[in-house]
């Protein structure tokens, strides 16, 4: 992307962006598929959202803290 003289580009990356519902998805597919081998699928799968979640929080405080160290 190129950049004019008259707008600043982001501090803030992409991948902060797109952190949380990734996170929440992978989180709840990998939670099915344990919860699948283990015999519970709604157990598993709320399980893997929540540590989904906090994986997710977890990388969009690191995006917020990259952006917050930019200005």
């Amino acid at each position: 992307m190129p950049v004019t003289p008259d707008k600043k580009p982001s501090a803030f990356p992409r991948w902060g962006g797109i952190a949380l519902p990734a996170c929440l998805l992978w989180g709840t597919l990998i939670g099915v598929v344990l919860g699948f081998v283990f015999g519970n699928l709604i157990i598993g799968a709320a399980l893997g959202a929540a540590i989904g979640i906090g994986i997710g929080m977890a990388l969009l405080a690191a995006a917020i803290v990259r952006a917050s160290h930019h200005f």
